[in-house]
């Protein structure tokens, strides 16, 4: 139960380790994610689950003029990212927040686009979830998921059912869709992870 903890909320000196072993891990992911969003200067970008703040941190170098919106349930990983993210901060130019993506604290329309790296699976009600992530997204607006590697169907100690149901994947689309996302589709994969892309309709 411990290392589940952890997992999904990392704390103290094993969460900071916990974090370290993320960054290394989740890499390419990062660097994937960065590419596809294609952050332009006046772009407003949201992160779910934004962890140590290293995606974070390359969004906002790239959206001078505009905002990086994050949240995290963990107040390690927000002291941590907080601190990563400090100089942008100080510019109002990043917004890290304590929470999750079942009450995101911004109103309807603010970000063109969002992100969720490894951290769906975390998500206890995926249905509300999404339909806060439709309602903060703009018109037209991209959503970017890359979902962890379930051979079969997901641990049982997961909080999301669609994650555990061994059909992750053709679930997530289907809700996608359900929630007014349209051009829904698997784009491939980072390392052994499934990239999902979807718009906000126009």
């Amino acid at each position: 139960m411990a290392r589940v903890r952890q997992a999904m909320q990392p704390h103290g000196f094993r969460g900071r380790v916990f974090g370290r072993l993320m960054d290394r891990f989740n890499a390419s992911a990062h660097n994937f994610a960065f590419k596809r969003l294609d952050v332009h200067n006046s772009d407003r970008v949201l992160e779910i689950g934004f962890g140590t703040g290293r995606l974070a941190r390359k969004l906002a170098k790239a959206a001078r003029d505009g905002l990086v919106g994050g949240v995290d349930p963990s107040e390690l990983m927000l002291e941590t990212a907080e601190k990563r993210t400090r100089r942008f901060r100080k510019k109002g130019r990043v917004e890290l927040k304590l929470g999750d993506a079942s009450a995101l604290p911004w109103p309807d329309e603010t970000f063109d686009k969002a992100a969720a790296l490894h951290s769906f699976q975390f998500w206890s009600d995926p249905a509300h979830d999404l339909a806060e992530v439709h309602r903060v997204l703009k018109p037209g607006g991209l959503l970017l998921l890359i979902l962890r590697a379930h051979r079969k169907a997901g641990p049982k100690w997961l909080p999301n059912p669609i994650s555990r149901s061994g059909q992750e994947i053709a679930g997530v689309l289907q809700l996608l869709t359900d929630n007014g996302f349209v051009g829904t589709r698997l784009e491939g994969k980072v390392g052994s992870s499934a990239v999902l892309t979807a718009r906000k309709a126009a």
